[in-house]
């Protein structure tokens, strides 16, 4: 992956127009899960992730990779994620609990798509 987003932006930054992303129950983002060391990178690119709950790797932009993005959007839906919503939305700032709250771009442009169910625990 890494190799292939060289290519495409060459010698310029690598800053896509746009990132979709979801929300886990747990308030990970692309594959940022909670307390692991890929939370800590300030690497531009792409990472694997070991998760040893579920005995797999997984691979992810990293947060910096995201946070270039020209906008960054969540889309998130359904009861189960309500909590996790809230907390990362939240006054309290834990990136080691809620990953997703690394997600914060340049452009500062964040938009948050949820459902009435997801939206449920919202002040």
């Amino acid at each position: 992956y890494c190799v292939d987003i060289e290519e495409f932006f060459g010698e310029k930054k690598a800053k896509f127009d746009l990132v979709l992303l979801g929300l886990g129950d747990n308030a990970h983002t692309a594959s940022l899960f909670p307390h692991t060391p890929v939370l800590q990178d300030k690497t531009v690119g792409v990472k694997e992730v070991w998760l040893p709950e579920q005995q797999v790797y997984r691979i992810t932009f990293t947060a910096p990779l995201i946070n270039q993005a020209r906008a960054v959007a969540f889309l998130v839906y359904g009861a189960g994620k309500a909590v996790a919503v809230a907390q990362v939305l939240g006054k309290e700032q834990d990136i080691e609990q809620y990953p997703a709250q690394l997600i914060a771009p340049s452009s500062e442009e964040v938009e948050w798509f949820l459902d009435e169910a997801a939206a449920k625990e919202l002040p």
